[in-house]
Formats: C-alpha cells, sequence, structure tokens
C-alpha cells in the first residue's frame, strides 16, 4: 500500500512539472512515569508513529493550491486514522484554507511553549478535532490578518457540522457551539505578536456554554534565549469566567543541546446561574525539559512536569433562591426538576495534584 501511494504520488509529479509532493513523518518513543489523582504508573511505548505528506501546485498569475494530510499509525490509543489535513488556494489577495484539524491549546502555542509533552487537558483546556474555513488576508509586511468559522467540536464527518441547537441549558450541560474566529498576527524579526476575538454559536445563560473568548500573546527572540507570554479570558453564558495564561523561555546551551520550560495558569470561576457544578479556583503546573540533538533530525528529550488538581464545586452548596434565579434567567421551565436531580449530588471531585517524567527518543524524517 504505501509502495503504491508513493508510485501514484511520483507519477503526479511526473505529469505536471508544476507539481511538488513531499513525504514526511515522526517517531517518538519512550518511557514516562507518572502519578495522576494518586495513582502511580509508569512503562515505556510509542508515543508518536505518523506521516505527512503535502502536494502543491503552481497555479500562475500569483496562484497556487495546497494540500498538507497527517495519517496517525496509532499514536497513543494504537488506532490508524487522518489528523489534520488542510487544502489551502493562495492567491494575490490572501489564502483560503478548508481544515479539518485538532488545534492544540492556544496559550501553550501563543507563548511558544515548545517542551515535548505540554500541559494541555491537564491543568489546561484540551483539544478537539474540528471542521474549519479560514481567509487570511497579508496588511503589511509582517501583518496579516484572518476570519474563520470553526464547526462545533466532534464535527468532523460529512454533513455533520453546526446544527441549529436552542442552546437552553440542562443538568447533563452541553450545546452544539460553532466558532467566529477573528484574529490578526504580526512577525519581523525577532517579534511575534498575536491576537484574536471569538463568538461562540447556540450561547445559553449558562456556564457550560462558551459566549465570547479574548486571546492576546507574543515572543521574543534574544538570541540568547527565546521568551513568550500569552493569555486567554474566556466568558461564559451564564456570567461565570474561564481564563488561562502561559509563560515560556527556550534557550540553546551548546550547540546540541538547549532547554526549555512553562509555567501555566487556569482560573476558572462558576456563576450563581450555572445549571451544572462546575470547576472553581486556580490551577496551574509547569513543564521543564532539556533537549539533545544527535543529529538534524533524531534527538533524546527528558522532561519533567507537574500540575495541580481540579476542585470541583458540588450542586448541593446552591440554595432553591439561586436555582430559581437560574430558572427565571434561562426561561427553563424544567430547570427547578433538572437541578433538584443534580443537587443530589454530595460527592466533591478533589483531583490531587499530579506529575510526569519522560525520556523519549524522537526520529523525523
Amino acid at each position: 500500500m504505501k509502495k503504491t501511494m508513493i508510485a501514484l504520488a511520483t507519477i503526479a509529479a511526473m505529469g505536471s512539472a508544476s507539481a511538488q509532493v513531499t513525504l514526511g513523518g515522526e517517531f517518538a518513543w519512550g518511557w514516562v512515569a507518572q502519578s495522576k489523582n494518586g495513582t502511580e504508573t509508569s512503562g515505556g511505548g510509542m508515543d508518536t508513529s505518523q506521516v505527512a505528506f503535502s502536494a502543491a501546485e503552481d497555479l500562475g498569475n500569483g496562484m497556487s493550491i495546497a494540500y498538507k494530510a497527517t495519517l496517525n499509525l496509532g499514536e497513543y490509543a494504537g488506532t490508524v486514522g487522518a489528523d489534520d489535513q488542510s487544502l489551502s488556494l493562495t492567491t494575490p489577495m490572501g489564502k483560503l484554507s478548508l481544515l479539518s484539524f485538532k488545534p492544540g491549546n492556544w496559550v501553550t502555542g501563543a507563548s511558544g511553549g515548545s517542551t515535548w509533552y505540554g500541559l494541555d487537558g491537564k491543568n489546561l483546556g484540551g483539544r478537539a478535532s474540528r471542521d474549519g474555513y479560514s481567509l487570511s488576508i497579508p496588511l503589511v509586511e509582517g501583518l496579516t490578518v484572518t476570519a474563520a468559522f470553526f464547526e462545533p467540536a466532534g464535527s468532523t464527518a460529512w454533513a455533520a457540522g453546526n446544527a441549529g441547537v436552542s442552546g437552553v441549558a440542562t443538568a447533563t450541560g452541553g450545546v452544539n457551539q460553532g466558532i467566529y474566529n477573528f484574529s490578526a498576527k504580526y512577525a519581523t524579526g525577532p517579534v511575534v505578536l498575536q491576537g484574536a476575538m471569538l463568538q461562540y454559536s447556540n450561547v445559553s445563560a449558562a456556564d457550560n456554554t462558551t459566549d465570547t473568548v479574548t486571546r492576546l500573546g507574543g515572543t521574543y527572540d534574544l538570541g540568547v534565549a527565546k521568551i513568550g507570554a500569552a493569555i486567554q479570558l474566556g466568558k461564559a453564558g451564564g456570567g461565570g469566567t474561564d481564563n488561562e495564561t502561559a509563560y515560556s523561555v527556550t534557550a540553546p546551551l551548546a550547540p546540541n543541546l538547549s532547554v526549555a520550560g512553562m509555567y501555566a495558569v487556569r482560573d476558572t470561576k462558576v456563576s450563581d446561574t450555572s445549571f451544572l457544578a462546575g470547576a472553581t479556583g486556580t490551577r496551574n503546573g509547569y513543564t521543564v525539559q532539556a533537549q539533545y540533538n544527535m543529529s538534524k533530525t533524531t534527538y533524546v528529550i527528558l522532561g519533567y512536569g507537574a500540575y495541580t488538581g481540579q476542585k470541583i464545586t458540588p450542586a448541593a452548596a446552591e440554595s432553591w433562591a439561586v436555582l430559581q434565579k437560574a430558572d427565571a434567567k434561562t426561561g427553563n421551565a424544567a430547570g427547578v426538576t433538572q437541578k433538584t436531580a443534580a443537587t443530589a449530588q454530595t460527592v466533591v471531585n478533589d483531583a490531587k495534584d499530579s506529575t510526569f517524567t519522560h525520556l523519549t527518543l524522537v526520529k523525523d524524517f
């Protein structure tokens, strides 16, 4: 199968002098010891195994089209499938992109966080697969603005996009939310600055939906080290907030040796109109690592990370007055009944602090 794909790619490249096809990938194997929620585990295994390929064609008159895709050969879960994919049409006016992808945590990327294991899905927000459409327009040298729409998380199947869900909150929570994203990025010399405004669709008057998100971050290359910081301010439909902040530094110690570190904080507050018990308080974490390059494409990483646990406010702590206020605000006649069921919850999820140590060998090709 692989030989057939490569042969077809070669024929395609030969059939058009302006077409270019490239093939690459990455394999990583490592040993990890971690303590998560009070449970300690350790062992070795595959971390990443993927093939990446791209095809580009010059259409003439300043236009080109490019396709990129990553084929996951069994990362983490051991299942095979496509990861990020994009088809981009570049014109003298800008670039139109069609996307099926799983974006990383924004504050991690915008702050320049470059540790192998980050804090995504730990004390910071996790990743979710989405379909999307974006239009990027360069205004002046170094400055690009982008308007995009991303379909709801997990809606990557054909015709499984932004359904017209009413947005009424229930005790089980969750609505089908797309994202309108307006962003700008300025990159020149050692400076990279970026920001964005996000508006979510299908917003309800409860904290289990997101209303707006504001983002700002950047990096500066000092020569001896690269430093960065980023902040994300999220507002929930019910008035609650979910904010993330990250700081990072990367520095070379020798021609083949570098160190990197990141510190991140997530602060969440649930409003008194929330239909759900929610995560509250501040969670912080950090990662540090040393990377030794055996060649340009082979390297070894030794890293350590730690992050605080998540505390959940039990629904039983809320009064009937708060419940009625929430019902009145959302117009949800069934709200009291739903909240009564949630109030019966008596368990407080007070996850313990967690740590991880890893030694990873990475081969890019």
